[in-house]
Formats: structure tokens, C-alpha cells, sequence
């Protein structure tokens, strides 16, 4: 009987010894444990990018579409145009700013106003010499009519430039101010030695808009321009490709408007209206003398529409310019 006891007792000694080891046995090394969670434990990041970081929208686009939109959110009350007289007042005062004519070279050789720089709107000088236009004084940019330093004076305002525009420009503005003689010359002025840096897509995006300008050279659309007969003819053969936009007063579009036109008052806060425009059309944008519209034309580019001015604006029967100069009829309905 003894023995059998003690058979019993080695037996449960060994038992209990087997069982104490494999508890205290680490797990094997190729299965590690996991650790316990913890509500400060850093989230796990994939490797493959979020669905919406995949496909990012395109930076320039962002950019040059904010700084367009911001134009008219943020619009001066002098709707960046500058008359003659102020200009010469400035000029006596020796106002430091930098004056910048944008016709062709030959016309700025036979006379331009003192200390302009030519920059041609006719090739992609401006575009070309963007970063040498300053940032740190005013600009005043003018043409011939004041048309094309319109659309020249939007752009360098949304290249962070403080751009505005000769009204009537050279021919209508500036030589037929009393006085103006004494402020011209015939000596080139040369671009200034600094540097201004410009944003790249806004380089980029001005870059596009001149040589897209180029080539529209000898046509119909040539400076992005529509000449009221033209207009004429969209509007006679019921060509739905095109949009026609007044941007007068409310008022003058209610006495008289282009038929087919609707209304966005050119001025502060328009660009809310701007940017519902119907993007599958051509859109072809009038005023009163094409000054403003070229304005409008330039900002309506660079957010993505196909856009033109009408040469001329609504004009004057008498002086027979613009659409009433050619004779065409409006609407009041």
C-alpha cells in the first residue's frame, strides 16, 4: 500500500512540474504577439494613396481661377482706369510709377509718353517679360483705343501687379488731351534691372492666354475681339454656339440691349454672376466702348470660358462707332 502512495505522489509531482514550464514558454519568434490596443496607438496609414488624393486637381488651375475670381470681388470704385489729365498730373508730379505702352514698336518709336517702356500687345512681350514689371508702384498701361490695355490691365492685376488703363488709350485718350504734346519723347526707355518674381502658374496661364492670342491672328476673333457685324451675324442665324452678354447698367439694358443678350452689371461683386455662365458656348460680352468688356473678356479666359469682346461696345449712332454706329437694332425686351 505504501508503494502505491508514493507512485501516486511522483506522479502528480511531475505533472504539476510539465505544466508550470509550459506556461512560462515564450511563443515562437515567427508568430510575435500582438501588442494590446491602445486608444493613444497611432492609426495605421496605408501605402496606397486616399481616392481623392489619387486624382488631385491641378494646382495652376486652382490658382489662376481664385486670383481671376478675386478680381472683381475686390474691384477698385476707379474700376482700375485712369483718365489722360490725371496720368499728365501724375507725370508733373514725377509720381514714381512705371508707364507701359503695349502698341506695336514702330508706333512707340514715333512718339510715346516719357519714360514708357514698350512691351508689344501684338507678340508675347508681356508674357515674355512678365517678372520685369513692377509689383511695387503703379502701372499704367495703355493702347491705342483702350481696348487692349483693358484686357492687358485684368491680367497684370491678377499677376499681382497694381495695373491701370489710359481710358481711350493713346489715340482718343492721350493725344487729344490740351497739353499733351509736352509729355512725349522718341528715346526708348529700357525694362527695369529687377526682378519680380511671378507666380508660376500664373506665368503659366498668362503664357497660354498670348500665344492662344496669336493664333487667332487674321481671323474674326483676332485680340479676341468680335466686330458688331459679326455679332450681327451669330444673332441672324440663331447660331446657339454663342452667348451674348451686356454688361452695362441695368438701366441702359432695360432702354435698349443687343437681341438675345442677357445682363451681369460690370463692376464689384459681378463675378458671383460670371461664374454661372454657361461653359459650352463662345461667350461674346459688350459694354459701352469696349473698354470694359476687354476687362471682363480677359478675367472670363483665364476662368475657363471661350470668351470675346464686341469691338466697339454699344457705340454711338452719331460718332458711328460700335453696334449703333453700324446701324443694328435693340431690343427692350
Amino acid at each position: 500500500m505504501k508503494r502505491w502512495i508514493l507512485l501516486l505522489l511522483v506522479v502528480a509531482l511531475l505533472a504539476a512540474t510539465f505544466a508550470g514550464c509550459a506556461s512560462q514558454s515564450p511563443a515562437p519568434s515567427s508568430q510575435p504577439a500582438a501588442p494590446a490596443p491602445s486608444e493613444s496607438a497611432a492609426p495605421e496609414v496605408s501605402s496606397e494613396p486616399a481616392a481623392s488624393e489619387a486624382e488631385p486637381a491641378a494646382p495652376e488651375a486652382d490658382v489662376v481661377y481664385q486670383l481671376a475670381y478675386q478680381y472683381f470681388e475686390s474691384f477698385p470704385s476707379d474700376k482700375n482706369v485712369i483718365a489722360s489729365a490725371d496720368l499728365f498730373a501724375l507725370m508733373d508730379a514725377e509720381e514714381d510709377m512705371f508707364i507701359l505702352d503695349i502698341r506695336r514698336p514702330d508706333d512707340y518709336n514715333t512718339s510715346h509718353l516719357k519714360g514708357a517702356v514698350n512691351l508689344s500687345f501684338f507678340t508675347t512681350d508681356i508674357s515674355d517679360h512678365l517678372d520685369k514689371i513692377p509689383d511695387d508702384k503703379p502701372v499704367m498701361v495703355y493702347c491705342y483705343t483702350g481696348q487692349t490695355a483693358s484686357q492687358v490691365t485684368a491680367l497684370l492685376n491678377v499677376a499681382g501687379k497694381m495695373a491701370k488703363n489710359a481710358q481711350s488709350g493713346f489715340n482718343n485718350g492721350i493725344s487729344v488731351t490740351e497739353g499733351y504734346e509736352k509729355y512725349l519723347e522718341t528715346d526708348a526707355n529700357p525694362l527695369p534691372d529687377e526682378s519680380y518674381p511671378v507666380d508660376e502658374a500664373v506665368q503659366k496661364a498668362l503664357s497660354e492666354y498670348f500665344v492662344e492670342k496669336q493664333a487667332q491672328d487674321g481671323t474674326a476673333f483676332a485680340n479676341f475681339n468680335l466686330k458688331p457685324e459679326d455679332v450681327k451675324q451669330i444673332i441672324d442665324d440663331e447660331n446657339d454656339e454663342y452667348y451674348i452678354l451686356s454688361i452695362r447698367s441695368a438701366e441702359d439694358y432695360a432702354k435698349g440691349h443687343i437681341s438675345t443678350a442677357s445682363n451681369i452689371p460690370y463692376g464689384l461683386g459681378m463675378q458671383e454672376e460670371l461664374v454661372k455662365l454657361p461653359t459650352d458656348k463662345k461667350i461674346v460680352v459688350y459694354c459701352y466702348s469696349g473698354q470694359t468688356s476687354s476687362q471682363t473678356t480677359a478675367i472670363l479666359r483665364l476662368l475657363g470660358y471661350d470668351a470675346y469682346s464686341m469691338s466697339g461696345g454699344m457705340g454711338n449712332a452719331e460718332k458711328g462707332t460700335g453696334w449703333l454706329g453700324a446701324g443694328f437694332e435693340t431690343v427692350t425686351d
